[in-house]
C-alpha cells in the first residue's frame, strides 16, 4: 500500500534523528579507541623518572625478595646485615652494590596501565604458597623495609625484553607496567649476598702446621724466624717444596668458601666419610683447626668445618674475645670450598719433601 503525504514525512523525520545517534555513537567509540591508545602509548607521567628518588639507609632494615624459591630476607642487627634463614654475617660490598643499583635505576617508556595483561608480561603478584608459583606469569618482588616494617618501596619484576635490552617493571601499589632500560639481576639465593671470606691472616705470623692425614703419617712442619725456612719435626734435615708449603699458606691467609651446606647431611653426601685434619698455629698463640673432607662431594667440591682456640700462655679478655666471635660464626657449620683450594690443604708427607 502507498504512503500518504503526512505519514512519510513524518518517517522521514525520525530518520533523521536516528542517524545523527549513530554519527554521535559511531565519533564516541572513535574517540574512545584513540584515548584508550593514548593512555597505553602516551601516558607517561612516570617516564624517565628515577626508580628510587632518595634511600634513607639510616632507616633501611630490611630487604626481601619474594621468587619461586620462597622467600628472602635480609637483615640489620648489631653485628651488620644478615640473612634471616642462615643466620650468616653479609657482604656489605653486594649490599652497597644493590642498593646503588637501584638509586641509578630509572624507568623507561609506560607499556600499559592494564592490570589484564600483567601475566603478559610475568608482572603478577607472587602467590601465598610456592606450589602455586607459575613460571612466566608470577614476579619477583623486591621490598625495602624499616624498623617497624613499613615500605620505603616494593616492586615487581618481571620478564625480559624478548628483543632487545631491557625488563619491565611494575610498582606494587600501581597496574602501571614500565621497561627497564636495563635487566635487573637479583640473586635470590641466601649464599650469594654472605661475605665469602673465613680468614685473613699474615702468612708470616703463622709457625707451625700438624696434618693429620686419614691415609697418611701424621707430620709436623715448623718455622725458624732465624733461618727464615720450614723444617719437618721428625726429619728436621729432609728437604722441603717450599712452593708446596706456599700453597697451604697462602690458602689460609684467604680462606674463603663457595657456600653453606644446611640440613641433615650425611658423610657420604659431603664427601667427608675421611678426613684431613688440619692445624695452623700462629705466633700470637692463636689455634685455626680445620677439618676437610677428602672426597669430592656431588658438586665436585669439598666440604670443611672450622674452629678457632688460643694457647694457654697466649690467653687474654681480647683474643678471648674474638675466639668467641668467630667460632659463634663459623661454630657447627659446613663450608663447602672449591677442589682446586681444598687441594692445597689436603696435603701428604710426602707432597712436602723434595725427592732424592
Amino acid at each position: 500500500s502507498s504512503l500518504r503525504p503526512n505519514q512519510l514525512h513524518c518517517e522521514k523525520n525520525m530518520i533523521k534523528p536516528l542517524s545523527l545517534i549513530a554519527v554521535i555513537l559511531c565519533g564516541l567509540g572513535i574517540a574512545l579507541y584513540f584515548y584508550e591508545q593514548g593512555a597505553e602509548q602516551g601516558k607517561e607521567n612516570l617516564s624517565g623518572q628515577i626508580l628510587l628518588k632518595q634511600l634513607d639507609t639510616k632507616n633501611l632494615n630490611k630487604i626481601q625478595v619474594r621468587s619461586s624459591e620462597g622467600l628472602l630476607e635480609l637483615h640489620q642487627s648489631q653485628q651488620g646485615w644478615k640473612e634471616s634463614g642462615l643466620d650468616y654475617p653479609l657482604s656489605g660490598e653486594k649490599i652497597q652494590e644493590f642498593l646503588l643499583e637501584l638509586t641509578d635505576l630509572r624507568l623507561g617508556d609506560l607499556v600499559t596501565d592494564n592490570s589484564k595483561r600483567h601475566a603478559l608480561f610475568q608482572l603478577l603478584s607472587p602467590p601465598e604458597s610456592e606450589e602455586q608459583w607459575e613460571d612466566g606469569k608470577h614476579a619477583v618482588a623486591v621490598s625495602l623495609l624499616r624498623g617497624d616494617d613499613s615500605r620505603l618501596l616494593e616492586i615487581l619484576l618481571g620478564k625480559s625484553r624478548e628483543q632487545g635490552s631491557g625488563q619491565y617493571l611494575r610498582y606494587a601499589d600501581s597496574d602501571e607496567v614500565y621497561l627497564l632500560p636495563d635487566t635487573l639481576d637479583i640473586d635470590t639465593d641466601p649464599n650469594d649476598w654472605l661475605n665469602k671470606e673465613l680468614t685473613s691472616l699474615d702468612e708470616k705470623m703463622i709457625q707451625k702446621l700438624d696434618f693429620q692425614n686419614s691415609s697418611d703419617l701424621n707430620f709436623t712442619l715448623n718455622y725458624d724466624n732465624q733461618s727464615n725456612s720450614w723444617s719437618m719435626s721428625d726429619s728436621p734435615e729432609a728437604e722441603l717444596k717450599e712452593d708446596e708449603i706456599n700453597d697451604v699458606l697462602k690458602r689460609l691467609q684467604e680462606l674463603s668458601f663457595t657456600k653453606i651446606l644446611t640440613g641433615e647431611l650425611s658423610d657420604n653426601s659431603t664427601g667427608r666419610t675421611q678426613l684431613t685434619n688440619l692445624e695452623a698455629t700462629l705466633a700470637d698463640g692463636k689455634i685455626y683447626a680445620l677439618q676437610i673432607g677428602e672426597n669430592e662431594n656431588p658438586e665436585g667440591n669439598h666440604v670443611m668445618s672450622l674452629r678457632m682456640s688460643i694457647q694457654i700462655e697466649a690467653d687474654s679478655p681480647d683474643s678471648r674475645k674474638e675466639m668467641e666471635r668467630f667460632n659463634q660464626k663459623v661454630g657447627g657449620r659446613l663450608f663447602e670450598i672449591r677442589s682446586w683450594e681444598a687441594k692445597d690443604l689436603l696435603k701428604k708427607k710426602a707432597d712436602l719433601l723434595k725427592e732424592d
